[in-house]
């Protein structure tokens, strides 16, 4: 009697089951919310590009050279966009410095130092700095940072007194019409800006830096060690090396978070007038594209098509930036990942080894203009003067000589047991500082928010009356002013939000687990990570300019909760799209063959089987979308733009990130106590967030830290 293969028999009944008709619908549906996400990103270039075209062509290439930018383009001036391009290379590079190094000191140590007890906990904590609003950590800068640095006994005075002779830490910036001016020293300057990014940053780079650090081998480690290698020397030369690729794609995958901050940026970086051009000082007030947005958001208005182009013409710019280092990080990180400690050879090798000794003496030209050239040109001859000095011993020792004694510990100082001890030792204590780096911000963060926020929420009627001082249920108006309407405000637009982002990217990980392994799949993948990657005040702008230029929703060309609402839905999309393809893919091939042998049409196996195997993991991704969107400002600055009053989502609606960024700003203890209580009220909704998806995770966190 003839037998048939189970395999067969469950490839005839896939098969089978794949021409259900339901199953083609079901296919059609997730296909088409896929599509969705490249939908938005091809019309959100074409957006930029179009509307941008009419600055393009009015100011060519004065936009880029010029730091003129006018008040409005009703009388045809030209856009120059200079200052904003330095200030966002200039922070974000400055950030990526400092954040950089501590990020991957911090992985290093939670990866290769902290044992296992205290590295989930320390890898939470680093995490919740992620989970920190925007506008909170703004506002913790210009209320605590700024008030540190600047002043006549803060920290900036300090560098200037001792290292002054810097460009870098210089008193002086010139401006355009020859004149000389003085630095206010208020803490509120280039500097600060930076200093707040790189704490922003480091959450992203050391935790995609510890999971590529997690890739490498032990026989990597314990091949150093039983040659006799320090610890330190086997994480240098094994770990950091096998690893390379995909630690520097985290560094650049930072600097692109930080090139599209905006609310933080726009608190603390001063606001550069166009008459300072770009300077080599960081203790100057600047300005970044972003910022440039937050700042003069009252400026873009669709009336102004001069402006308002330009304006566009900015966005473009900085869509760009972003896109090339996301898609490069993207690139790296994978194959950091996946093709780690894979060496090249032959010709592209030689030419890559010759290309390496030419980094850093570029490096240090560029900085040139902030260290000064002199200083600039002592350290290249010296680092010049060292490598040739280790070629020449390798040299000599070839022809079976040596160099004198103090001349080899010069060239290689790694031969004295001393000094490579001495190293290991203060390598595993900056690890340790760098943790603390990461750590210190947000427990200061936390303090300052619950001493100085929860009494003021305990205020009377904080939690009735909104800011005008009217009860939100209805009265008579008192004198106590509250954040009633901006919770009301926040709650609809993150709900709205949800209703629309949740089911579509729920639908779109579907179908990127199940029915994605073709090109197309590959592109609503990279398509998502590229939106997952746009600045957020971008996505506003093209909202602004899509929804409410054309009163899509409301007529008169009004700002309305609901665009803030489609704006946030298109920052949570692509977030609970990868999230719940990551986590369908987990779920064991033999659930859906056994449920599929049975004559279960497909689309009811995903529904019945996969998806419900994967709740937990999908709920996880939803909070992230929810919990992101939670503390966003930028995008409904531009779209909902807030209110004193709830009025409705046809009218301008007001927000916990609104309140605190406008009320934020002003100098009166009541507004700064109000921006305090509502602070509070926000870092409280997104922990309570964190927390559900730290207890949704637990088990899948415990298998992998």
């Amino acid at each position: 009697m003839a037998t048939t293969s189970p395999v067969n028999t469950r490839a005839k009944t896939a098969a089978a089951n794949d021409t259900n008709l339901g199953d083609r619908i079901f296919a059609i549906i997730t296909a088409i919310t896929a599509g969705i996400i490249v939908a938005i990103v091809i019309i959100f270039a074409v957006v930029l590009v179009t509307g941008s075209w009419t600055s393009v062509v009015h100011n060519g290439l004065n936009f880029i050279t010029s730091i003129d930018w006018p008040d409005n383009g009703f009388d045809n001036a030209l856009f120059g966009a200079q200052n904003y391009i330095f200030g966002t290379i200039i922070t974000s590079a400055f950030a990526l410095l400092i954040g950089g190094l501590a990020s991957l000191g911090a992985a290093i140590f939670l990866s290769e130092y902290s044992p296992p007890w205290l590295r989930t906990p320390l890898s939470f904590l680093v995490e919740l700095l992620a989970a920190v609003p925007s506008v909170v950590y703004g506002f913790w800068g210009i209320q605590f940072v700024s008030g540190f640095m600047g002043g006549p006994d803060g920290v900036e005075r300090s560098l200037n007194k001792f290292l002054g002779w810097l460009p870098l830490f210089s008193d002086k910036v010139g401006t355009t019409r020859g004149a000389t001016l003085e630095v206010a020293f208020n803490g509120r300057d280039i500097l600060v800006a930076g200093l707040i990014l790189s704490i922003m940053i480091i959450p992203t780079i050391t935790s995609i830096s510890r999971d590529v650090i997690r890739t490498v081998p032990d026989s990597q480690r314990e091949g150093m060690l039983a040659m006799g290698a320090t610890r330190w020397q086997s994480i240098r030369r094994a770990v950091l090396s096998y690893g390379k690729q995909g630690i520097i794609g985290a560094l650049i995958l930072g600097l692109g978070r930080a090139l599209g901050e905006t609310i933080a940026v726009a608190f603390l970086i001063g606001g550069a007038s166009t008459v300072i051009p770009p300077q080599g000082t960081l203790l100057n007030r600047g300005e970044s594209i972003a910022s440039k947005f937050a700042n003069n958001y009252n400026e873009i208005s669709p009336a102004d098509t001069n402006g308002f182009s330009a304006f566009l013409e900015l966005g473009l710019v900085l869509f760009i930036i972003t896109l090339i280092i996301n898609v490069i990080a993207q690139i790296l990180v994978s194959q950091g990942t996946k093709h780690s400690g894979k060496k090249n050879t032959g010709l592209w090798s030689n030419i890559t080894k010759w290309l390496q000794y030419l980094v850093f003496p570029i490096l240090v030209l560029i900085a040139s203009p902030f260290i000064s050239l002199p200083v600039a040109l002592v350290v290249i001859v010296l680092w010049a003067l060292l490598k040739g000095l280790r070629a020449y011993q390798v040299r000599v020792e070839e022809k079976g000589g040596e160099l004198p004694k103090f001349l080899t510990y010069i060239a290689e100082p790694n031969k004295s047991y001393n000094y490579r001890k001495f190293i290991n030792r203060l390598m595993q204590g900056l690890f340790v500082l760098a943790l603390l780096v990461a750590i210190i911000p947000l427990a200061a963060i936390f303090i300052l928010v619950i001493t100085k926020g929860l009494p003021v929420v305990f205020q009377p009627d904080f939690l009735i009356n909104d800011t005008s001082g009217r009860p939100l249920l209805g009265g008579l108006p008192t004198n106590n002013k509250g954040i009633a309407q901006a919770i009301l405000g926040t709650g609809l637009l993150v709900g709205m939000a949800s209703v629309i982002g949740i089911p579509l990217g729920i639908l779109a990980g579907i179908y990127l687990s199940e029915y994605g392994k073709n090109r197309f799949g590959r592109l609503v993948r990279f398509t998502a990570d590229v939106l997952q990657g746009v600045p957020s005040i971008i996505i506003g702008l093209f909202i602004l300019t899509v929804v409410i230029n054309n009163s899509l929703f409301v007529p008169g060309q009004k700002y309305n909760g609901w665009a803030g609402s489609i704006a946030l839905a298109i920052m949570m999309l692509p977030i609970i799209s990868r999230t719940t393809e990551e986590i369908l893919r987990l779920v064991p091939d033999n659930m859906r063959e056994a449920a599929l042998a049975l004559g279960v049409p497909k689309w009811r196996v995903i529904l019945t089987v996969v998806l419900p195997a994967a709740l937990s993991g999908v709920v996880t991704g939803v909070i992230l979308g929810v919990a992101r969107v939670a503390g966003e400002t930028a995008p409904i600055l531009l779209t909902a733009r807030g209110n004193d009053s709830f009025n409705g989502l046809n009218d301008q609606t007001p927000a916990l990130t609104l309140v605190m960024y406008n009320y934020g700003r002003r100098p009166d203890a009541a507004s700064v106590d109000l921006s305090w209580g509502a602070a509070f009220v926000l870092m409280l909704i997104v922990l309570l967030l964190s927390f559900g998806v730290r207890y949704l995770t637990r088990n899948r966190l415990k298998a992998s830290l």
